[in-house]
């Protein structure tokens, strides 16, 4: 399979959908997530951050605009928690929340249009930088498409150095120490919960960690986890996720490192491994 050339469907067990119903869900959604949902299309997914008052990450979102409802696609893990939370800020709107039925997969590849058909959902996502789109569907059996299956999507996502929450980053996070702030928030929008922690932070950039690409010599992968010093044998982050690359066969990983080992060349060591920041 040519994911630059045709498209590979990602079945996602790890997330579901929340449905939003009433006529203030726009508005009302949109003072709660770091996207601007004011310059959301039908056609695209729209990615942002549900971050609490102080600032951090509840949940990664994708953000669905159908005729009559929002479909918002979250962690499984957290949908339960994710929905009492919002719910919170109920006060007069006109809004509803339940717990979405759909199936969820993401499309990579140029050709992911091929996928419509009457009864699924399919509108531009594009994860890994390939071309793609969140599929939404009561079942997956109707789209024949060829499948990637986990190790293989993840090998792909940590090669593109794209974060998951729950594994990379969690409700311990800010939106800058993940790495998130240029694709998943929106800096010139209105107000939102947690916008002032966020903007301060950009402005000031004093997260003192952050997740970076980091690159490995050795012949297998080290465990995730593992703790990651400097040359000289401190401790500097922990390696949140590591794969094969699909494209040269090298370790790669995501890791949580002191922001002033960020910077690109910078040397580290994971256990035997020696390796560098991305």
């Amino acid at each position: 399979m040519n994911l630059k050339e045709d498209v590979v469907l990602v079945e996602r067990a790890d997330l579901a959908v929340l449905v939003v119903n009433g006529a203030d869900r726009q508005t009302w959604l949109n003072g709660l997530v770091t996207c601007d949902l004011t310059k959301a299309v039908p056609e695209r997914a729209n990615y942002g951050l549900a971050t609490s008052q102080k600032g951090r990450v509840l949940a990664d979102v994708l953000v669905v605009i159908d005729p009559g409802a929002l479909r918002v696609v979250v962690p499984a893990a957290r949908r339960e928690s994710l929905k009492a939370a919002l719910e919170k800020y109920l006060v007069m709107e006109d809004v509803e929340l339940e717990l979405g039925a759909d199936v969820v997969a993401i499309a990579h590849g140029p050709k992911w249009q091929t996928l419509a058909r009457e009864g699924v959902t399919v509108v531009e996502y594009d994860e890994l930088g390939f071309g793609g789109a969140l599929v939404l569907a009561p079942s997956l059996d109707v789209l024949d498409a060829p499948r990637l299956d986990e190790q293989e999507w993840n090998a792909l996502r940590v090669e593109r150095g794209v974060p998951r929450f729950g594994v990379d980053f969690d409700e311990t996070t800010y939106p800058q120490e993940a790495a998130l702030e240029k694709r998943a928030v929106s800096f010139d929008k209105g107000c939102y919960l947690g916008q002032e922690v966020v903007c301060m932070l950009e402005l000031r950039g004093h997260v003192k960690r952050k997740l970076a690409r980091v690159a490995l010599d050795g012949a297998s992968p080290p465990a995730a986890g593992s703790p990651i010093t400097d040359d000289a044998g401190a401790e500097i982050g922990s390696l949140t996720s590591v794969a094969i690359s699909p494209e040269n066969g090298q370790i790669v990983g995501l890791a949580m490192l002191k922001l002033a080992k960020t910077e690109p060349g910078t040397s580290l060591r994971v256990g035997g491994s020696v390796g560098h920041v991305r």
